[in-house]
């Protein structure tokens, strides 16, 4: 029946409990009667609640505890948007691109005509009138859907009735609660598309079973009627909401009066309470933790990583529905340094609007993360500002368990200064406490160290997430179940199979804009010691014993602590040509005295002494201001004797490219095609895994993934103490090297090239060859 409640502890959770309730309808039904199903939907407005109808209708095209004959179901969009400039604003290919294409890959043909949906093509008052004629001729006799499914908007709007629409609008009301059918011209200024075509009212009162999805705030006051944990719903300011000068329903009350009981100012019945008033409804919705609160705390709020990166996804999770149901986003930073910042409303404007705009446009769902928002000044230089933040966030969690995660989005010096506040003035008296750290971690050994040690004094290991996001991107992620879940594939990673391992970095842009950070840090710091160092490791190291976090990175320290120290031998240095010009650069140059010898660039020759990688050198190399930008492991496995059966052939390659356009592909030897190929005639060609053919939707930013880690408390990919030490260990020696005063300057190259032609000599002298794309000695095609 309905008037049931579909509660759920997750948002994955909820998908399959819903897709389950809906299933089990239709199947009811193709048990019972011969007639098609007839399946209304409508994907509800703003990104994050659309992202859920997204999920839920791919789920109900997985579901096959039992087999629903599709041939007898008929989808039925009840509202389209009118003049959408992108795909992903139209209702009929949100449907087809979820629960469509997620049969076509389960081998299930839908047929395109059993997904009814408005011809947009037309007019916008031709495309509803033709529309109403289609559906009165599928619902005949007055029948209505066997079920329709909504999610409640935040104005109580359901489909696109929304009530500025009808406000003080007799003759649209009327249209809209009419007992008959009526496809409508509606419009909104609260969402995105202003134009719609919506089913009235009708559908809702006359289907058999309606679900009803609600927003993270609203509840069930009882089994049938919703109403906000605070007793009142959960809607739009009541300032805001548009006047009308009609009444309420007064027809017989089937559910509970505790939403009629709202004492709404404004004379105007919204469209859930209209069809609350008519009929039970079954509702959706995950429940809200009632045992546990979370304050996310962003140090540096109004900073540029917290603004470009941090900010920007944390909004992204907002819109996948992955963060925690009872959450409070509690930005933190000085306004003494940031004058025109000093709530939530001044950073929001002044800062991440643009950011979070890149991420979603839509009003509604700006408005939804605005609202968790929250600003608290923090001077680092005054106690008594942490301990205000203590209480605010006491206040926010107000007596459940206070679980509290601090992102350090600030310079290192501040670090140790930010976490011996949270622990002395801002630690909670009951739940977790992590703190999120960025990189750099130190600018070498002995300030690793010290860093280690300052950062130990007041958090344990276990509390600490130290992000190095290249270990979050998809590719890196897949490295471990390429070697370890695919065991053929394992045993290729041996030095009795490779000849030499190779990591590539490069960037097409040069360090306009932060030169003078760069210059403090150089290639090597930026990105060769932890960003590429870090991907080596998953690459060279051994089985773990299981998964588990720990087991991981201790096979990761227990390989970096094979690595021989790199030595100025083997490496070369090259700094591209107008660095010197940049402003900041002339700047630094002016106050030491000499020509910065920082290096833009750096090709290095690493050894590692294992039983598995025994001889074979792995080759380094990184730089800014390249020919184009691209990350890539290559494997070059060992070459035949040149009087094997097939002669003098190129050696294959496993290539793992990380960016741009993320694959793993292997280059192998074929048999030549064509009448004329001879039997030991072979060519060079490709056995290629493009990861993006199976995806089903974006894949989510590696800072995102991060924060989902630290909030799930996965630290699998964070980089552990020993990890930093051991990375500095392995290039200490070289960089005392390279800043000692006899040090030479790094060898020149132009812009836009390979870099300088002394790493390719460097990199030659290992027995590293490059094979164009058919096989021919030249220079390596990183792409195919």
């Amino acid at each position: 029946m309905d008037g049931e409640r579909i509660i759920a502890y997750t948002e994955k959770d909820l998908q399959e409990k819903a897709a389950q309730h809906i299933c089990a309808r239709i199947i009811k039904h193709q048990k019972s009667s011969s007639s098609k199903f007839l399946l209304g939907l409508s994907p509800t407005n703003g990104q994050a609640r659309r992202n859920r109808a997204k999920e839920v209708y791919s789920a109900i095209a997985e579901w096959n505890e039992q087999e629903i004959d599709w041939g007898r179901v008929l989808i039925i969009l009840l509202d389209e948007r009118y003049g959408y400039e992108s795909d992903d604003d139209c209702n009929a290919n949100l449907v087809q691109s979820s629960l469509v294409k997620t049969l076509q890959k389960r081998g299930i043909h839908f047929p395109e005509e059993q997904l009814i949906a408005p011809d947009t093509s037309q007019g916008w008052k031709e495309a509803a009138a033709e529309y109403q004629l289609r559906l009165s001729q599928i619902l005949e006799d007055g029948k209505g859907f066997n079920l329709v499914s909504t999610g409640l908007g935040s104005d109580r709007s359901l489909g696109a009735i929304f009530p500025d629409w009808y406000a003080g609008n007799t003759e649209r009301w009327l249209a809209a609660s009419s007992k008959q059918l009526q496809v409508l011209c509606t419009e909104t200024t609260g969402f995105e598309v202003p134009k719609r075509i919506s089913v009235n009212l009708s559908a809702y009162r006359k289907a058999q079973h309606v679900v009803i999805f609600l927003g993270d705030k609203e509840t069930w006051g009882s089994p049938d009627s919703p109403k906000s944990a605070q007793g009142e719903m959960d809607m739009a300011p009541r300032n805001s909401l548009p006047t009308g000068e009609f009444k309420r329903p007064r027809g017989k009350l089937r559910f509970s009066r505790s939403l009629s009981q709202q004492q709404i100012p404004d004379p105007i019945v919204t469209p859930l309470d209209f069809v609350t008033e008519q009929r039970y409804v079954c509702t959706a919705q995950v429940r809200r933790d009632v045992d546990r609160h979370l304050n996310l705390v962003i140090f540096g709020a109004a900073g540029d990583l917290a603004k470009k990166k941090t900010f920007p996804s944390i909004f992204q999770l907002h819109l996948n529905r992955v963060l925690p149901s009872n959450i409070s986003v509690v930005a933190c930073d000085d306004p003494g340094y940031h004058s025109n910042i000093s709530n939530a409303e001044t950073l929001l404007q002044n800062r991440l609007k643009p950011y979070l705009e890149k991420e979603c446009s839509k009003p509604s769902d700006l408005r939804e993360f605005a609202e968790n928002l929250q600003f608290v000044p923090v001077d680092f230089k005054d106690a008594g500002t942490v301990r205000k933040l203590d209480e605010h966030l006491r206040s926010n969690a107000k007596k459940l368990q206070d679980n509290r995660i601090f992102y350090l989005a600030l310079p290192p010096f501040l670090f140790e200064t930010a976490v011996k506040f949270i622990r002395e003035e801002c630690w909670p008296e009951n739940g977790y406490t992590r703190v999120i750290v960025e990189k750099p971690f130190g600018h070498d050994l002995q300030s690793a160290k010290a860093l280690g040690s300052q950062v130990a004094q007041y958090l344990q290991e276990s509390q600490v997430y130290r992000i190095d996001h290249y270990l979050a991107k998809n590719m890196v992620l897949n490295i471990l179940a390429l070697r370890f879940a695919n065991r053929e594939l394992g045993r290729l990673f041996h030095a009795d199979n490779v000849s030499i391992v190779r990591i590539t970095f490069k960037e097409d842009i040069n360090v306009a804009g932060r030169a003078g950070y760069f210059d403090g840090y150089g290639i090597i710091r930026d990105v060769m010691q932890n960003h590429l160092l870090q991907l080596l490791t998953l690459v060279l190291m051994e089985a773990p014993a299981s998964l588990d976090p720990e087991d991981v990175r201790d096979e990761k320290v227990k390989v970096l602590k094979q690595f021989r120290p790199v030595t100025r031998e083997d490496c070369v240095v090259g700094q591209y040509d107008g660095y010197q010009d940049d402003p900041a650069i002339q700047a630094i140059n002016e106050k030491q005295g000499y020509k910065s010898k920082c290096p833009t660039f750096a090709a290095c020759v690493l050894h590692l002494d294992n039983e598995r990688w025994s001889n074979v050198p792995i080759i380094m190399k990184a730089g800014k201001s390249l020919e184009r930008r691209s990350t890539i492991v290559r494997l070059q496995f060992k070459k035949a004797p040149p009087n094997s059966l097939f002669g003098d052939q190129p050696q294959n390659e496993l290539v793992i490219r990380i960016q741009p356009d993320e694959a793993i592909y292997y280059r192998i030897l074929a048999k030549t095609p064509g009448l004329s190929a001879r039997a030991h005639e072979v060519q060079r060609t490709i056995l290629d895994l493009d990861l993006r053919k199976e995806e089903v939707g974006r894949l989510p930013d590696a800072y995102e993934k991060l924060i989902h880690d630290v909030i799930q408390g996965e630290s699998h990919n964070f980089v552990r103490a020993d990890e930093v030490e051991e990375g500095w260990r392995i290039f200490d020696p070289l960089l005392q090297s390279l800043e000692s005063p006899s040090a030479p300057h790094p060898f020149p190259y132009a812009q836009g090239t390979r870099g300088p032609p002394e790493a390719d000599a460097l990199i030659n002298s290992t027995g590293y060859r490059r094979y164009t794309a058919t096989g021919v000695q030249g220079l390596a095609q990183d792409f195919h």
